[in-house]
Protein backbone atom coordinates (compact mmCIF):
# COMPACT_ATOMS: atom_id res chain seq x y z
CA UNK A 1 0.00 0.00 0.00
CA UNK A 2 1.02 3.60 -0.46
CA UNK A 3 2.40 4.95 1.87
CA UNK A 4 0.61 8.23 3.55
CA UNK A 5 2.06 11.70 4.95
CA UNK A 6 2.35 12.18 8.59
CA UNK A 7 -1.08 14.27 8.81
CA UNK A 8 -2.82 11.79 6.97
CA UNK A 9 -1.64 9.20 8.62
CA UNK A 10 -4.52 8.87 11.55
CA UNK A 11 -7.71 9.03 9.38
CA UNK A 12 -5.85 6.37 7.00
CA UNK A 13 -5.32 4.36 10.30
CA UNK A 14 -8.84 4.86 11.49
CA UNK A 15 -10.66 3.66 8.30
CA UNK A 16 -8.38 0.51 7.46
CA UNK A 17 -9.06 -0.70 10.99
CA UNK A 18 -12.77 0.73 10.81
CA UNK A 19 -13.83 -0.94 8.01
CA UNK A 20 -13.26 -4.68 9.30
CA UNK A 21 -15.02 -4.04 12.27
CA UNK A 22 -18.01 -2.85 10.23
CA UNK A 23 -18.08 -5.40 7.81
CA UNK A 24 -18.24 -8.16 10.45
CA UNK A 25 -21.10 -6.02 12.25
CA UNK A 26 -22.79 -6.46 9.00
CA UNK A 27 -21.89 -10.00 8.52
CA UNK A 28 -23.39 -10.89 11.80
CA UNK A 29 -26.71 -8.75 10.34
CA UNK A 30 -26.91 -10.35 7.88
CA UNK A 31 -26.37 -13.98 9.16
CA UNK A 32 -29.06 -12.94 11.92
CA UNK A 33 -31.59 -11.71 8.69
CA UNK A 34 -30.83 -14.75 6.86
CA UNK A 35 -29.45 -17.81 9.01
CA UNK A 36 -26.55 -20.28 8.29
CA UNK A 37 -28.55 -23.03 7.10
CA UNK A 38 -27.79 -24.82 3.52
CA UNK A 39 -30.22 -24.88 1.14
CA UNK A 40 -28.40 -28.32 0.00
CA UNK A 41 -25.14 -30.07 1.14
CA UNK A 42 -23.20 -29.37 -2.13
CA UNK A 43 -22.83 -25.74 -1.62
CA UNK A 44 -20.78 -26.37 1.44
CA UNK A 45 -17.49 -26.95 -1.15
CA UNK A 46 -17.80 -23.55 -2.46
CA UNK A 47 -16.29 -22.64 0.75
CA UNK A 48 -13.11 -24.08 0.16
CA UNK A 49 -13.66 -23.46 -3.68
CA UNK A 50 -13.57 -19.63 -3.09
CA UNK A 51 -10.63 -19.83 -0.81
CA UNK A 52 -8.21 -21.86 -3.25
CA UNK A 53 -9.86 -19.68 -6.51
CA UNK A 54 -9.08 -15.99 -4.52
CA UNK A 55 -5.55 -17.37 -3.94
CA UNK A 56 -5.01 -18.78 -7.49
CA UNK A 57 -6.94 -15.14 -9.08
CA UNK A 58 -4.17 -13.48 -6.87
CA UNK A 59 -1.07 -15.26 -7.75
CA UNK A 60 -2.15 -15.27 -11.94
CA UNK A 61 -3.79 -11.52 -12.00
CA UNK A 62 -5.51 -11.03 -15.35
CA UNK A 63 -4.79 -8.12 -17.76
CA UNK A 64 -7.61 -6.33 -19.87
CA UNK A 65 -5.23 -4.30 -21.48
CA UNK A 66 -1.35 -3.65 -21.68
CA UNK A 67 -1.10 -1.34 -18.64
CA UNK A 68 -4.52 -2.60 -16.86
CA UNK A 69 -5.42 -6.02 -14.94
CA UNK A 70 -8.59 -7.05 -13.07
CA UNK A 71 -8.38 -9.47 -9.76
CA UNK A 72 -10.66 -12.19 -11.35
CA UNK A 73 -11.19 -12.87 -7.20
CA UNK A 74 -14.30 -11.12 -7.11
CA UNK A 75 -16.31 -13.84 -9.58
CA UNK A 76 -15.95 -16.61 -7.03
CA UNK A 77 -16.41 -14.16 -4.05
CA UNK A 78 -19.82 -12.99 -5.32
CA UNK A 79 -20.52 -16.55 -6.42
CA UNK A 80 -20.30 -17.60 -2.37
CA UNK A 81 -22.19 -14.43 -1.26
CA UNK A 82 -24.94 -15.52 -3.43
CA UNK A 83 -25.08 -19.41 -3.56
CA UNK A 84 -24.21 -19.85 0.28
CA UNK A 85 -26.08 -18.89 3.55
CA UNK A 86 -26.25 -14.84 4.38
CA UNK A 87 -24.16 -15.95 7.31
CA UNK A 88 -21.86 -17.59 5.83
CA UNK A 89 -21.10 -16.40 2.32
CA UNK A 90 -19.61 -12.63 3.05
CA UNK A 91 -17.53 -13.99 5.85
CA UNK A 92 -16.42 -16.67 3.17
CA UNK A 93 -15.75 -13.91 0.77
CA UNK A 94 -13.69 -11.71 2.84
CA UNK A 95 -11.57 -14.48 4.76
CA UNK A 96 -10.59 -15.62 1.24
CA UNK A 97 -9.45 -12.11 0.10
CA UNK A 98 -7.74 -12.39 3.75
CA UNK A 99 -6.06 -15.15 2.75
CA UNK A 100 -5.06 -14.24 -0.85
CA UNK A 101 -3.83 -11.06 -0.05
CA UNK A 102 -1.40 -12.51 2.37
CA UNK A 103 -0.39 -15.21 0.13
CA UNK A 104 0.82 -12.43 -2.09
CA UNK A 105 2.43 -10.60 1.04
CA UNK A 106 0.27 -7.66 1.03
CA UNK A 107 0.37 -5.90 4.91
CA UNK A 108 -2.15 -6.76 7.10
CA UNK A 109 -3.55 -3.24 7.13
CA UNK A 110 -4.18 -3.13 3.60
CA UNK A 111 -5.00 -7.07 3.21
CA UNK A 112 -7.58 -6.41 6.45
CA UNK A 113 -8.81 -3.56 4.63
CA UNK A 114 -9.40 -5.27 1.46
CA UNK A 115 -11.35 -8.07 3.24
CA UNK A 116 -13.63 -5.72 5.20
CA UNK A 117 -14.56 -4.45 1.88
CA UNK A 118 -15.71 -7.75 0.39
CA UNK A 119 -17.08 -8.77 3.60
CA UNK A 120 -19.24 -5.98 3.57
CA UNK A 121 -20.48 -5.36 0.14
CA UNK A 122 -21.28 -9.12 0.05
CA UNK A 123 -23.14 -8.65 3.43
CA UNK A 124 -25.06 -5.95 1.92
CA UNK A 125 -25.66 -8.49 -1.12
CA UNK A 126 -27.18 -11.27 0.83
CA UNK A 127 -29.82 -8.83 2.90
CA UNK A 128 -30.89 -8.22 -0.24
CA UNK A 129 -31.34 -11.87 -1.57
CA UNK A 130 -29.25 -14.75 -2.86
CA UNK A 131 -30.28 -17.85 -4.27
CA UNK A 132 -31.94 -19.87 -2.59
CA UNK A 133 -33.50 -24.08 -3.39
CA UNK A 134 -36.05 -22.36 -5.75
CA UNK A 135 -35.68 -20.05 -8.90
CA UNK A 136 -38.30 -17.57 -9.47
CA UNK A 137 -39.01 -14.60 -11.22
CA UNK A 138 -38.87 -12.25 -8.15
CA UNK A 139 -35.73 -14.72 -6.47
CA UNK A 140 -33.53 -13.51 -10.02
CA UNK A 141 -34.33 -9.70 -10.29
CA UNK A 142 -33.22 -10.19 -5.98
CA UNK A 143 -30.32 -12.37 -7.31
CA UNK A 144 -29.38 -10.04 -9.45
CA UNK A 145 -29.78 -6.34 -7.39
CA UNK A 146 -27.50 -8.19 -4.98
CA UNK A 147 -25.05 -8.70 -6.93
CA UNK A 148 -25.44 -5.22 -8.68
CA UNK A 149 -24.74 -3.54 -4.84
CA UNK A 150 -21.91 -5.97 -4.11
CA UNK A 151 -20.10 -4.23 -7.46
CA UNK A 152 -20.74 -1.06 -6.58
CA UNK A 153 -20.14 -0.94 -3.12
CA UNK A 154 -16.87 -3.12 -3.73
CA UNK A 155 -15.62 0.00 -5.59
CA UNK A 156 -16.99 2.49 -3.72
CA UNK A 157 -15.06 1.50 -0.89
CA UNK A 158 -11.89 0.28 -2.72
CA UNK A 159 -11.25 4.26 -3.54
CA UNK A 160 -11.46 5.50 0.20
CA UNK A 161 -7.64 4.75 1.04
CA UNK A 162 -6.20 6.47 -2.28
CA UNK A 163 -8.42 9.34 -1.11
CA UNK A 164 -7.25 9.99 1.86
CA UNK A 165 -3.61 9.04 0.81
CA UNK A 166 -3.53 11.42 -2.36
CA UNK A 167 -6.05 14.52 -1.10
CA UNK A 168 -7.62 13.81 -4.62
CA UNK A 169 -11.65 15.02 -4.26
CA UNK A 170 -13.21 11.00 -3.57
CA UNK A 171 -16.21 11.92 -5.99
CA UNK A 172 -13.43 12.17 -8.69
CA UNK A 173 -11.33 9.34 -7.91
CA UNK A 174 -14.55 7.59 -8.07
CA UNK A 175 -15.64 8.50 -10.90
CA UNK A 176 -12.32 7.85 -12.66
CA UNK A 177 -12.44 4.09 -11.05
CA UNK A 178 -15.63 3.77 -12.49
CA UNK A 179 -14.86 4.52 -16.12
CA UNK A 180 -12.05 2.78 -16.45
CA UNK A 181 -13.21 -0.38 -14.90
CA UNK A 182 -16.90 -0.53 -15.86
CA UNK A 183 -16.65 -2.84 -18.79
CA UNK A 184 -15.07 -5.39 -16.12
CA UNK A 185 -16.98 -5.17 -13.22
CA UNK A 186 -20.71 -5.60 -15.33
CA UNK A 187 -18.64 -9.04 -16.65
CA UNK A 188 -17.82 -10.19 -13.43
CA UNK A 189 -21.28 -8.99 -12.34
CA UNK A 190 -23.38 -10.71 -15.33
CA UNK A 191 -21.12 -14.38 -14.63
CA UNK A 192 -22.11 -14.66 -11.30
CA UNK A 193 -25.68 -13.96 -11.37
CA UNK A 194 -25.90 -16.13 -14.54
CA UNK A 195 -23.71 -19.07 -12.59
CA UNK A 196 -25.75 -18.65 -9.47
CA UNK A 197 -29.38 -18.79 -11.18
CA UNK A 198 -27.63 -21.99 -13.43
CA UNK A 199 -27.01 -23.65 -10.26
CA UNK A 200 -30.64 -23.99 -9.59
CA UNK A 201 -31.77 -23.90 -12.43
CA UNK A 202 -29.72 -26.47 -14.19
CA UNK A 203 -26.70 -27.56 -11.94
CA UNK A 204 -24.93 -28.85 -14.72
CA UNK A 205 -24.14 -26.31 -16.98
CA UNK A 206 -23.99 -23.76 -13.82
CA UNK A 207 -20.07 -23.81 -15.07
CA UNK A 208 -20.23 -23.29 -18.35
CA UNK A 209 -19.54 -19.38 -18.12
CA UNK A 210 -16.06 -20.55 -16.69
CA UNK A 211 -15.24 -21.70 -20.86
CA UNK A 212 -14.42 -18.42 -21.12
CA UNK A 213 -11.11 -18.95 -18.99
CA UNK A 214 -8.66 -20.67 -21.82
CA UNK A 215 -10.00 -17.64 -24.59
CA UNK A 216 -8.45 -14.94 -21.20
CA UNK A 217 -5.40 -17.04 -21.07
CA UNK A 218 -4.82 -16.40 -24.57
CA UNK A 219 -5.76 -12.94 -24.60
CA UNK A 220 -3.57 -12.37 -21.87
CA UNK A 221 -0.33 -14.45 -23.34
CA UNK A 222 -0.96 -12.05 -26.44
CA UNK A 223 -1.09 -8.84 -24.18
CA UNK A 224 2.34 -10.02 -22.72
CA UNK A 225 3.87 -10.62 -26.20
CA UNK A 226 2.42 -7.18 -27.31
CA UNK A 227 3.83 -5.47 -24.03
CA UNK A 228 7.16 -6.57 -24.88
CA UNK A 229 7.18 -5.88 -28.16
CA UNK A 230 6.07 -2.30 -27.60
CA UNK A 231 8.38 -1.64 -25.20
CA UNK A 232 11.38 -3.40 -27.31
CA UNK A 233 10.34 -0.98 -29.74
CA UNK A 234 10.65 1.91 -27.65
CA UNK A 235 14.30 0.86 -26.77
CA UNK A 236 14.90 0.83 -30.61
CA UNK A 237 13.31 4.48 -31.19
CA UNK A 238 15.13 6.01 -27.89
CA UNK A 239 18.04 4.19 -29.07
CA UNK A 240 17.55 5.95 -32.65
CA UNK A 241 16.98 9.37 -30.91
CA UNK A 242 19.99 9.01 -29.20
CA UNK A 243 21.86 7.82 -32.24
CA UNK A 244 20.69 10.99 -34.49
CA UNK A 245 21.32 13.15 -31.63
CA UNK A 246 24.93 12.12 -31.20
CA UNK A 247 25.88 11.92 -34.72
CA UNK A 248 24.44 15.77 -35.54
CA UNK A 249 26.26 16.97 -32.06
CA UNK A 250 29.39 15.11 -33.11
CA UNK A 251 29.92 16.10 -36.76
CA UNK A 252 28.64 19.79 -35.96
CA UNK A 253 32.00 21.03 -34.97
CA UNK A 254 34.13 19.37 -37.22
CA UNK A 255 31.83 20.24 -39.96
CA UNK A 256 31.86 24.24 -39.03
CA UNK A 257 35.35 23.94 -39.14
CA UNK A 258 35.69 22.43 -42.47
CA UNK A 259 33.18 25.46 -43.60
CA UNK A 260 35.97 28.26 -42.15
CA UNK A 261 38.36 27.01 -44.19
CA UNK A 262 36.74 26.40 -47.53
CA UNK A 263 35.60 29.96 -46.83
CA UNK A 264 38.95 31.19 -46.60
CA UNK A 265 40.04 28.95 -49.29
CA UNK A 266 37.35 30.83 -51.56
CA UNK A 267 38.23 34.23 -50.67
CA UNK A 268 42.19 33.46 -50.99
CA UNK A 269 41.73 31.66 -54.47
CA UNK A 270 38.86 33.96 -56.10
CA UNK A 271 39.53 34.06 -59.85
CA UNK A 272 41.66 31.22 -59.43
CA UNK A 273 40.73 27.63 -61.34
CA UNK A 274 40.38 26.05 -57.88
CA UNK A 275 37.11 28.73 -56.77
CA UNK A 276 34.69 26.67 -58.96
CA UNK A 277 35.81 23.25 -56.76
CA UNK A 278 35.68 25.44 -53.64
CA UNK A 279 32.49 26.68 -54.49
CA UNK A 280 31.07 23.12 -54.75
CA UNK A 281 32.65 22.03 -51.64
CA UNK A 282 30.64 25.24 -49.99
CA UNK A 283 27.81 24.14 -50.96
CA UNK A 284 27.98 20.24 -49.80
CA UNK A 285 29.31 21.54 -46.53
CA UNK A 286 25.88 23.61 -46.18
CA UNK A 287 23.40 20.90 -47.34
CA UNK A 288 25.17 18.62 -45.01
CA UNK A 289 24.90 21.56 -42.49
CA UNK A 290 20.81 21.52 -43.33
CA UNK A 291 20.44 18.00 -42.75
CA UNK A 292 22.46 18.02 -39.24
CA UNK A 293 20.04 20.28 -38.35
CA UNK A 294 17.63 18.52 -39.61
CA UNK A 295 18.65 15.38 -37.51
CA UNK A 296 19.25 17.12 -34.66
CA UNK A 297 14.73 18.61 -35.09
CA UNK A 298 13.70 15.21 -36.31
CA UNK A 299 15.03 13.63 -32.30
CA UNK A 300 13.67 16.46 -30.42
CA UNK A 301 10.22 16.10 -32.32
CA UNK A 302 10.25 12.76 -31.19
CA UNK A 303 10.81 12.84 -27.72
CA UNK A 304 7.89 12.55 -25.83
CA UNK A 305 8.46 15.29 -23.08
CA UNK A 306 5.94 17.51 -22.64
CA UNK A 307 5.77 20.42 -25.05
CA UNK A 308 6.86 24.01 -24.10
CA UNK A 309 3.52 25.71 -24.85
CA UNK A 310 2.78 29.38 -24.73
CA UNK A 311 0.83 32.17 -25.96
CA UNK A 312 1.59 32.34 -29.72
CA UNK A 313 0.28 34.67 -31.91
CA UNK A 314 0.70 33.06 -35.66
CA UNK A 315 0.74 36.69 -37.14
CA UNK A 316 3.99 37.07 -35.21
CA UNK A 317 5.32 33.69 -36.36
CA UNK A 318 4.85 33.67 -39.81
CA UNK A 319 6.74 37.10 -40.16
CA UNK A 320 9.57 36.17 -38.17
CA UNK A 321 9.64 33.01 -40.92
CA UNK A 322 9.30 35.27 -43.56
CA UNK A 323 11.80 37.56 -42.14
CA UNK A 324 14.37 34.81 -41.80
CA UNK A 325 13.92 33.18 -45.25
CA UNK A 326 13.73 36.85 -46.88
CA UNK A 327 17.44 36.47 -47.86
CA UNK A 328 18.14 33.02 -48.64
CA UNK A 329 15.12 33.25 -51.36
CA UNK A 330 16.19 36.41 -52.92
CA UNK A 331 19.80 34.39 -54.03
CA UNK A 332 17.42 31.98 -56.16
CA UNK A 333 15.31 34.90 -57.04
CA UNK A 334 12.31 33.83 -55.24
CA UNK A 335 9.98 36.13 -53.45
CA UNK A 336 8.51 35.17 -50.17
CA UNK A 337 5.16 37.59 -49.27
CA UNK A 338 2.94 36.91 -45.73
CA UNK A 339 -0.63 36.83 -45.86
CA UNK A 340 -2.46 37.58 -42.70
CA UNK A 341 -6.39 37.05 -43.56
CA UNK A 342 -6.71 36.00 -39.44
CA UNK A 343 -5.12 37.16 -36.33
CA UNK A 344 -5.33 34.12 -34.20
CA UNK A 345 -3.32 33.52 -30.75
CA UNK A 346 -2.91 29.56 -29.77
CA UNK A 347 -0.77 27.99 -27.34
CA UNK A 348 1.87 25.75 -28.84
CA UNK A 349 5.34 25.48 -28.31
CA UNK A 350 6.89 28.31 -30.61
CA UNK A 351 10.30 26.56 -31.21
CA UNK A 352 9.04 23.38 -32.61
CA UNK A 353 5.94 24.87 -34.49
CA UNK A 354 8.24 27.67 -36.06
CA UNK A 355 10.34 24.44 -37.19
CA UNK A 356 7.69 22.91 -39.01
CA UNK A 357 6.55 26.23 -40.90
CA UNK A 358 10.44 27.54 -41.57
CA UNK A 359 10.74 23.49 -42.95
CA UNK A 360 7.46 24.01 -45.48
CA UNK A 361 8.92 27.16 -46.63
CA UNK A 362 12.49 25.90 -47.18
CA UNK A 363 10.81 23.12 -49.29
CA UNK A 364 8.46 25.46 -50.84
CA UNK A 365 11.31 28.01 -51.72
CA UNK A 366 13.91 25.30 -53.20
CA UNK A 367 11.04 24.03 -55.78
CA UNK A 368 9.86 27.24 -56.79
CA UNK A 369 11.53 28.46 -59.81
CA UNK A 370 13.20 32.22 -60.78
CA UNK A 371 10.86 34.97 -60.72
CA UNK A 372 7.95 33.38 -58.79
CA UNK A 373 6.84 33.70 -55.23
CA UNK A 374 5.69 32.18 -52.13
CA UNK A 375 3.09 32.66 -50.15
CA UNK A 376 2.54 32.19 -46.70
CA UNK A 377 -1.17 32.84 -45.13
CA UNK A 378 -2.57 32.86 -41.72
CA UNK A 379 -5.89 32.07 -42.10
CA UNK A 380 -9.26 30.77 -40.36
CA UNK A 381 -9.87 26.57 -41.35
CA UNK A 382 -12.54 24.47 -40.99
CA UNK A 383 -11.54 23.63 -37.22
CA UNK A 384 -9.21 26.24 -35.93
CA UNK A 385 -6.55 28.81 -37.30
CA UNK A 386 -4.28 27.76 -40.45
CA UNK A 387 -1.37 28.26 -41.66
CA UNK A 388 -0.58 27.73 -45.46
CA UNK A 389 2.98 27.60 -47.19
CA UNK A 390 1.79 28.13 -51.22
CA UNK A 391 4.38 27.74 -54.10
CA UNK A 392 4.40 27.77 -57.89
CA UNK A 393 6.75 24.72 -58.61
CA UNK A 394 6.07 21.70 -60.39
CA UNK A 395 3.98 20.01 -58.14
CA UNK A 396 4.19 16.60 -56.82
CA UNK A 397 4.19 13.45 -58.63
CA UNK A 398 1.01 11.57 -57.89
CA UNK A 399 2.84 8.19 -56.70
CA UNK A 400 4.55 10.07 -54.30
CA UNK A 401 1.58 11.41 -52.72
CA UNK A 402 1.41 8.36 -50.29
CA UNK A 403 4.67 8.08 -48.64
CA UNK A 404 5.49 11.87 -49.09
CA UNK A 405 5.44 12.72 -45.27
CA UNK A 406 7.30 9.52 -44.58
CA UNK A 407 10.78 9.52 -43.15
CA UNK A 408 13.96 9.91 -45.85
CA UNK A 409 11.61 10.15 -48.84
CA UNK A 410 14.41 11.67 -51.09
CA UNK A 411 13.62 13.95 -53.87
CA UNK A 412 15.24 16.13 -56.18
CA UNK A 413 15.07 18.95 -54.07
CA UNK A 414 16.19 17.64 -50.61
CA UNK A 415 16.87 15.14 -48.06
CA UNK A 416 13.39 13.61 -46.96
CA UNK A 417 13.42 15.06 -43.32
CA UNK A 418 11.80 19.01 -43.47
CA UNK A 419 7.75 17.38 -44.36
CA UNK A 420 8.34 14.14 -41.80
CA UNK A 421 9.34 16.94 -39.48
CA UNK A 422 6.37 19.16 -40.24
CA UNK A 423 4.27 16.33 -39.89
CA UNK A 424 4.93 15.07 -36.78
CA UNK A 425 5.35 18.42 -35.00
CA UNK A 426 1.83 19.75 -36.19
CA UNK A 427 0.80 16.05 -35.10
CA UNK A 428 1.99 16.75 -32.00
CA UNK A 429 0.21 19.82 -30.97
CA UNK A 430 -2.95 17.96 -32.15
CA UNK A 431 -3.06 19.31 -35.75
CA UNK A 432 -3.62 18.33 -39.09
CA UNK A 433 -0.72 18.90 -41.96
CA UNK A 434 -2.13 18.40 -45.27
CA UNK A 435 -1.46 19.03 -48.98
CA UNK A 436 -2.49 20.15 -52.67
CA UNK A 437 -1.03 19.96 -55.35
CA UNK A 438 -1.25 20.13 -59.04
CA UNK A 439 1.57 19.02 -61.42
CA UNK A 440 3.00 22.46 -63.38
CA UNK A 441 0.72 24.49 -61.09
CA UNK A 442 2.10 24.04 -57.40
CA UNK A 443 1.73 22.70 -54.33
CA UNK A 444 -0.20 24.23 -50.97
CA UNK A 445 0.80 22.58 -47.30
CA UNK A 446 -1.75 23.41 -44.44
CA UNK A 447 -1.46 23.29 -41.17
CA UNK A 448 -4.38 23.30 -39.09
CA UNK A 449 -3.81 23.55 -35.12
CA UNK A 450 -6.93 22.74 -32.52
CA UNK A 451 -9.06 25.58 -31.57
Amino acid sequence: MIAAKPTQARPLRVVLAGLPVLAVALAVVAGAAGGFVFADRWRMLLVPACFVAVVAAERFPVKIGPQQKINLGALPCLVAVLLLPPGVGPLTAGLSVLAGNRFMNRSWWESGYNAGNVTAAGALAALIGGMGSTASLAQDLRTTAGGFVYVVVNLLLAVVPPALITGRPYLQLARSAAAATWPAMLSLWASAVVMAILYVMAPVVALLPLVVLPLVYRMNRAIEAQAKANEQLQGVLASQRRFLTDVSHQVATPLATIMTNLSILRRANRGAPAESAVDDSVAEAERMKRMLGRLRSLAHADEDVPLRRELVDLAELTADVVHAYTAQAATSGVGIVAEIGAHAQVSVDKDLLREAVANLVDNAVRVSPRGERVTLKVERGSGGPAIVVADHGPGIEEDRLPRLFERFQRSDSGSGLGLAIARRVVERHGGTLRVKTERGAGSTFTIELPG
